[in-house]
C-alpha cells in the first residue's frame, strides 16, 4: 500500500455548493465540497469527474471573473456560455492548472515559467564579473583618452562621425531627448541607423521601436585634431549619460577602388577590454534575456535549437535532381515538383553544374549552395523544404515533413540561447548558460553556497535575490520535478511536469483564498516523489486557499479531508455522486468501487506464474543520452517488460529517445536521431515497431476517436449506400468534416469556434450556426437508421457497440475502444478536450483492433494516465492479450498494479537527474523488491506485504 501523508484536517468554514448540475453526462446532482480544504474527485474514467470539477466549477469562476470586469474590458471578450447548472454557491476565484501542456511557443523555459530566471537576470547584471570573450581578462573602464588614441590610430583621411547613443530599441516618440540634442547645440541625429538633420526628422509614432544617436562631431583623421577629438569625446560620454560613446568612421579606398562601408565601434567608460579592444555596453537584465534582441543569441535567436530537414529522409545523393533524387517531393503534385526543380536548377547553374549531376558528386561547398542557399534565385533545398512547412494546409503533408527534421543544437550558444556577451558574465565561475543547465536540485545546491561566496556590497545586493530563487527552487523540488533543467524548453514537458511547475509558481506566489482545480497532478510521478507532492499541495491548502483535486491515485485520496467518488459506471452510466466524505468512510460504503479497492475487498491480483525470460533480447550497449551513465542492458522479448525508476532517473531517455529512435532507424522508419549510445543488437528478431505514446491524436478540433481509429470511413460509406445519399449523388465525400460539400462553412467542420483571450487560455465555444454538429443542413439530412452522420458522432463507444453490432470492421474497432476503458468516449469528441493518457489508450485500442501476426514490439509511455483502480484492471488484460499473441511490450510506468504484474522489470536510479542513469537492477518483481537502494524496489516490497 502506498504511504499516507498524515495531515492536520483544516477547520471547516464554509461550503462550496453546486446544485442542478447537469454539465455532460452529470445527473442532475447536488453536491457540497467544503472550502479550505484538499478535496479530491475520484471514480472511474468517463464517470464525470472533470465535468463537475473543469466545465462546471472551473467555467463558471471563469465566467463570473469575466463578468465582474468593467464593460469596457468586457468588450474584448466573447460572452463565455454558461455551465449546465442551477446554482453555485460560495465559488471563490477559480484557477486551472490541467495536464494539458498548454505551451507551444519554444522560447519558454522551466527557468521562465517558475520566474526563477527573471531573478537571475537580475542576479547577474548586479554582482556579475564581466570577463573579455576574446581574452577572458576582467573587463576594465576605458578612460576618454584611451578611446580618442584608438581612433587616431585609424589611417590618415579617414572620416569619422562621433556618436552619442541617446535611445536603444524604444518605442515612443522620445520628444524630450530630441529638445536635449537640440539644446546641445546639436544638428545632426541618426535615427536607426540613418543620418538626418535635426528638423528634417521623419515623424516619429508612439507604437513603434527606435534607436536614436546624437552625432556631436565630423571629423577627418590627420595631424592636429586631437584636442577636438578628446572634447567630442567628452560630450558624446556627458551627452550619452551612460559612459557611452560610437566611433564610425569610413576609411580612404585605394585609388581606383570603390569606398569601403562605414565601420562603426561601441566604446564604453565603464566596460571594455583594453588587450582586445572589445566594449560592451552597460549590463542590464534584458542583456540576459534569450527574447530580447540585446540578450539573445544571433545565430539561433534565442532558440538554443534548430529544426532542420535531414538529409538522409529527403534525398538521394546517388541521383541527380533530374532523375528524382528528392524523395521528399514524392507526394507533391507534378506541377509543384517542376516548379522546385526549375529553382534547385538554377541553384546548380549558379555554381557552374548541370542538374544531371549525382548530387554525390558536389563537393562540401557547393552541397552546402546546394542545401541552404537563402539567395534570390538559387534557393536551397532545406529553404524550399521549410517553405513548404509554413504554408502547408495538408495535415497528413505536415505530419510527413516533420518526420524529416531533426533537431540540432546551436552551434554557438551550445544551446545556452544567450548572446556572447551574456555568457562572459560570471557568477562563481559560472554563466547564465551554464546554471540553466543545473537540474533544479544542483541549482538549489548551487545558490544555498553562493551567498556563503559573497561578501560586501555583492552579499547585500545579492542576498534578496538568492532568497527569491532558492524558495521557488524549492517548491519545484517539493512537487517532484527537481530533476528537470531551468533551462528545459517548457514545449518538451509533459503534461504532468507542466503542471507541477505551475502549481509550484502558485505556491511560491502566496496567493490566498482561491479555488486550485487540478488535473491529477501525481501523472508522471515515482511513489516517493508523490508522497512530496502531497505535502507541497497541502502547504497551497493551508496557506487560506481550496483545492479541488481530480485524481486516483490511492496516497492522494488517503490524504484528502474530503473524498467525492463518482460513478457508477462511465458515461451514461456515470453522473453520480456514488460516496463522499473521509477516506475512511468511503471504504465502508458498499456502492463504492473506490472504497472497494481501497479497502482491498478488490485488488488486481498479481500473477501466479510469470512468463519464461528466453535468449531474445534487445541488446543496449554504452546509452549515453542526457543523464544515462554508458548504461548496458538487455530487454527481454516476448514478454511484458516494465522500465521504473524514481521521476527524472532516465527512463525516457533510454527507451523514448535512445531504444525507439535507434530500433526504428534500423527498420528503416523516418524518426530523430537516437541519443548517443555504443550499438543496439537484436532488431532482425521482430517485425515491427508500434510507439504509443501520449501526443495528441490531431492538431485541430476536426480530429477526433472516430477518424483516428479508421472506423468513420466505415461509417460514412454506410451513409453513402442509404437511398437519399444514392438519389442525391452523394459520394463518401459527403460525410466527412474535412470537406466543403460537407463541413458547416461557418466553423469549417470544427464544431466549435476558437476565441482568443489575450491574457487568458483560448476558449473553444460551440458554433452557432450549426450547434456544434459540424455539418451543413443538407448532409444532415440523410440518415442511416433514425441517425444522422452528426447524431453518430454523438454516440459513446458504448452506445456504437449496439447501434452497429452488425457490421464487424467498425465493431472490432469499437469493442478495442471499450476494451482499454473508453467506452464512455463520444466517437467525434475533439482530439483538443482528450487527455494524453486518453489519446494514447485511443491508439493503443487502434492497434488492438489490427490483425496481429506477432514479432512486433510496443513501447507505451504510462498508459495508466488518467485511469482508475478498475480501468488498470482492464488495461492490464488488454497489454497482456498482445503479448500472448507473440509480440513483445515495454512499458515505463510508475504505477505498482502495473509493475506487479509484468515479467520482468528494469529499474534505473538510483535518483533523478544528475544522480540517477544507472542501471539500479533487474529481474521479476519479486526480484526487485529485494534490492537494497532500490526506490521502486521498497515499495513493491510494501505491496507484496500488503502494507
Amino acid at each position: 500500500m502506498p504511504a499516507t501523508i498524515e495531515n492536520e484536517t483544516a477547520p471547516q468554514t464554509d461550503y462550496l455548493k453546486v446544485l442542478g448540475a447537469r454539465t455532460h453526462n452529470l445527473k442532475n446532482i447536488n453536491v457540497e465540497i467544503p472550502r479550505d480544504q484538499l478535496v479530491v474527485i475520484t471514480g472511474r474514467s468517463g464517470s464525470g469527474k472533470s465535468s463537475l470539477a473543469f466545465d462546471t466549477i472551473y467555467a463558471e469562476g471563469q465566467r463570473q471573473y469575466i463578468e465582474s470586469l468593467s464593460i469596457y474590458s468586457r468588450q474584448f471578450f466573447n460572452q463565455l456560455p454558461r455551465a449546465d447548472v442551477d446554482q453555485i454557491e460560495g465559488l471563490q476565484p477559480t484557477l486551472c492548472l490541467d495536464q494539458k501542456n498548454q505551451t507551444s511557443n519554444r522560447r519558454s523555459t522551466v527557468g521562465t515559467v517558475s520566474e526563477v530566471y527573471d531573478f537571475l537576470r537580475v542576479l547577474m547584471a548586479r554582482v556579475g564579473e564581466i570577463h573579455c570573450y576574446g581574452c577572458d581578462q576582467p573587463i576594465r573602464q576605458q578612460t576618454p583618452q584611451q578611446i580618442r588614441d584608438t581612433i587616431l590610430s585609424l589611417p590618415e583621411r579617414t572620416k569619422v562621425m562621433i556618436l552619442a547613443p541617446m535611445v536603444a530599441g524604444k518605442t515612443g516618440t522620445h520628444k524630450e531627448v530630441l529638445k536635449k540634442i537640440r539644446r546641445e547645440g546639436l544638428v545632426r541625429v541618426r535615427l536607426n541607423g540613418e543620418t538626418h538633420d535635426i528638423d528634417q526628422l521623419p515623424d516619429l509614432f508612439e507604437a513603434k521601436t527606435y534607436s536614436i544617436d546624437a552625432v556631436t562631431d565630423r571629423i577627418i583623421v590627420r595631424e592636429g585634431i586631437e584636442s577636438r577629438l578628446l572634447e567630442s569625446i567628452d560630450n558624446a560620454v556627458r551627452l550619452s549619460g551612460e559612459g557611452q560613446v560610437i566611433c564610425s568612421w569610413l576609411v580612404p579606398a585605394d585609388d581606383g577602388e570603390p569606398a569601403n562601408e562605414w565601420e562603426e565601434k561601441l566604446f564604453s567608460t565603464r566596460y571594455a577590454c583594453p588587450d582586445c579592444g572589445i566594449n560592451y555596453a552597460e549590463v542590464q537584465p534584458r542583456t540576459f534575456s534569450f527574447n530580447s534582441p540585446f540578450g539573445a543569441c544571433k545565430p539561433c535567436g534565442g532558440i538554443g535549437r534548430f529544426l532542420q530537414f535531414d538529409p538522409q529522409w529527403i534525398v538521394d545523393r546517388t541521383k541527380s535532381i533530374d532523375d528524382g533524387a528528392i524523395v521528399a517531393w514524392e507526394s507533391f503534385s507534378k506541377s509543384a515538383v517542376k516548379k522546385n526543380i526549375q529553382q534547385l536548377a538554377a541553384n546548380l547553374e549558379s555554381q557552374g553544374l548541370s542538374s544531371s549531376i549525382p548530387l554525390d558528386q558536389l563537393n562540401d561547398d557547393q552541397w552546402g549552395t546546394f542545401y541552404n542557399s537563402r539567395e534570390k534565385g538559387k534557393l536551397g533545398l532545406n529553404v524550399l523544404l521549410q517553405k513548404e512547412l509554413a504554408t502547408s494546409t495538408d495535415e497528413d503533408r505536415l505530419d510527413q515533413l516533420e518526420q524529416m527534421q531533426d533537431e540540432i543544437t546551436c552551434q554557438d550558444c551550445n544551446g545556452a540561447r544567450v548572446s556572447k556577451t551574456a555568457r562572459s558574465i560570471f557568477i562563481d565561475g559560472k554563466h547564465i548558460g551554464e546554471i540553466v543547465n543545473f537540474s533544479i536540485d544542483d541549482a538549489a545546491e548551487f545558490f544555498s553556497q553562493l551567498e556563503t561566496k559573497l561578501e560586501g556590497d555583492q552579499s547585500i545586493i545579492a542576498s534578496p535575490l538568492i532568497n527569491e530563487i532558492s524558495h521557488r527552487l524549492g517548491f519545484l523540488q517539493k512537487v517532484g520535478v527537481g530533476y528537470l533543467s531551468l533551462g528545459r524548453a517548457a514545449d518538451t514537458l509533459s503534461g504532468g511536469e507542466h503542471q507541477r511547475v505551475r502549481l509550484a509558481s502558485s505556491i511560491g506566489s502566496g496567493v490566498t483564498n482561491v479555488c486550485f482545480v487540478l488535473d491529477e497532478p501525481s501523472i508522471g510521478l515515482h511513489q516517493r516523489d508523490n508522497d512530496r507532492l502531497i505535502v507541497a499541495i497541502r502547504d497551497l491548502q493551508q496557506s487560506g486557499n481550496s483545492v479541488i483535486v481530480v485524481e486516483h491515485d490511492e496516497a492522494m485520496i488517503r490524504s484528502a479531508d474530503h473524498v467525492i467518488d463518482m460513478g457508477p459506471g462511465a458515461g451514461r452510466h456515470g453522473g453520480a455522486v456514488v460516496a463522499q466524505g473521509t477516506a475512511e468512510s468511503i471504504t465502508e460504503n458498499p456502492h463504492s468501487l473506490t472504497g472497494k479497492y481501497l479497502s482491498g475487498s478488490i485488488e488486481v491480483k498479481t500473477p501466479t506464474q510469470r512468463r519464461a525470460i528466453s535468449d531474445r533480447v534487445i541488446s543496449v550497449k554504452g546509452a549515453a543520452g542526457h543523464n544515462l551513465q554508458s548504461v548496458h542492458v538487455d530487454i527481454p522479448l516476448g514478454v511484458l517488460c516494465c522500465v521504473t525508476g524514481v521521476s527524472g532517473s532516465g527512463k525516457s531517455t533510454l527507451i523514448n529517445h535512445t531504444v525507439a529512435p535507434a530500433i526504428a532507424r534500423q527498420l528503416e522508419l523516418m524518426v530523430p536521431s537516437p541519443q548517443p549510445h555504443t550499438s543496439i543488437t537484436g532488431v532482425e528478431q521482430i517485425d515491427k515497431l508500434i510507439v504509443v505514446d501520449q501526443k495528441p491524436i490531431g492538431r485541430t478540433p476536426r480530429a477526433c476517436p472516430a477518424t483516428y481509429s479508421g472506423m468513420f470511413k466505415e461509417i460514412r460509406r454506410l451513409f453513402t449506400a442509404t437511398k437519399m445519399a444514392k438519389q442525391r449523388g452523394y459520394g463518401i465525400g459527403r460525410f466527412t468534416f474535412n470537406s466543403k460539400s460537407g463541413w458547416c462553412p461557418e466553423c469549417q467542420g470544427h464544431g466549435v469556434r476558437r476565441m482568443a483571450m489575450n491574457f487568458m487560455p483560448d476558449v473553444f465555444v460551440i458554433c452557432e450556426s450549426c450547434s456544434g454538429r459540424r455539418f451543413n443542413l443538407q448532409t444532415l439530412q440523410v440518415r442511416f437508421g433514425e441517425l444522422t452522420i452528426s447524431d453518430v458522432l454523438e454516440l459513446t463507444v458504448d452506445q456504437a457497440i449496439e447501434c452497429f453490432d452488425g457490421f464487424s470492421k467498425i465493431r472490432v474497432i469499437l469493442q478495442s475502444l471499450s476494451d482499454v476503458g473508453l467506452g464512455y468516449l463520444k466517437l467525434g469528441q475533439p482530439s483538443t478536450t482528450l487527455s494524453g493518457g486518453e489519446a494514447q489508450r485511443i491508439k493503443l485500442a487502434t492497434e488492438l483492433a489490427k490483425t496481429e501476426t506477432g514479432n512486433t514490439l510496443y513501447i507505451l509511455d504510462e498508459p495508466t494516465t488518467g485511469l482508475h483502480f478498475e480501468d488498470i484492471r482492464v488495461l492490464i488484460d488488454a497489454l497482456n492479450r498482445l503479448v500472448d499473441k507473440g509480440n513483445s511490450m515495454i512499458v515505463i510506468e510508475h504505477n505498482l498494479d502495473v509493475v506487479r504484474c509484468a515479467d520482468w522489470v528494469i529499474d534505473l536510479g538510483p535518483e533523478g537527474g544528475s544522480g540517477g542513469g544507472q542501471l539500479v537492477g533487474v529481474g521479476t518483481p519479486e526480484d526487485l523488491s529485494q534490492i537494497e537502494g532500490s526506490h521502486t524496489g521498497r515499495y513493491l516490497k510494501a505491496a507484496f506485504a500488503g502494507i
